[in-house]
């Protein structure tokens, strides 16, 4: 079989996988992974990721063995970390539609205040019928920016306590990249 080359620490995920395909009696009915879809055991075994034993990668139908690129594995290195946190992930893509409840719900505000929102031009959206949708990605860029706005109004009161004396003692405003 192609991919027996390979050693055989890079193989345990792959086989995972291979022994999942081929039971198909995948429990994943959604685009929603949770603690309880992988086996205690499956769960153990992938964990061994975050100590750098193992490297998951894609078995073909050949048996030809295909390692992941790094953003997928990132990725599916995140997936194993929010499961081993009993945390459930969800995948959707940039693209999903949201209904205003559905997006006021996911920025934690009220529906009202997001519509207002939406009045006011601070996010686009498109309509379905008379139904107004905003998709996934401009809701997240809007947590971004509203993010960035309320951390530069805290550097900002920060900044004004320090030059008024009122702080004991300086506090370094920088902030690292990405935060």
């Amino acid at each position: 079989m192609a991919g027996q080359s390979k050693t055989p620490v890079k193989l345990l995920v792959a086989d995972i996988a291979t022994r999942r395909h081929n039971e198909s009696t995948s429990t994943i009915t959604e685009n929603r992974v949770g603690p309880s879809d992988i086996a205690p055991e499956e769960q153990i075994s992938l964990e061994q990721m975050f100590r750098g034993e193992v490297r998951p990668v894609l078995i073909t139908n050949g048996g030809d063995v295909i390692e992941l690129p790094k953003a997928l594995n990132d990725l599916f290195i995140s997936v194993v970390q929010a499961m081993k946190e009993k945390k459930a992930v969800f995948l959707m893509h940039v693209d999903e539609a949201f209904t205003t409840q559905a997006a006021a719900n996911f920025l934690g505000m009220s529906r009202q205040f997001f519509v207002r929102l939406l009045d006011h031009d601070e996010l686009p959206f498109h309509h379905v019928g008379t139904h107004r949708r905003v998709f996934f990605k401009d809701l997240v860029t809007y947590q971004r920016k509203r993010c960035q706005i309320r951390k530069a109004g805290l550097d900002k009161m920060t900044e004004d306590l320090v030059n008024a004396g009122v702080y004991d003692k300086y506090v370094d405003l920088t902030r690292p990249e990405g935060e």
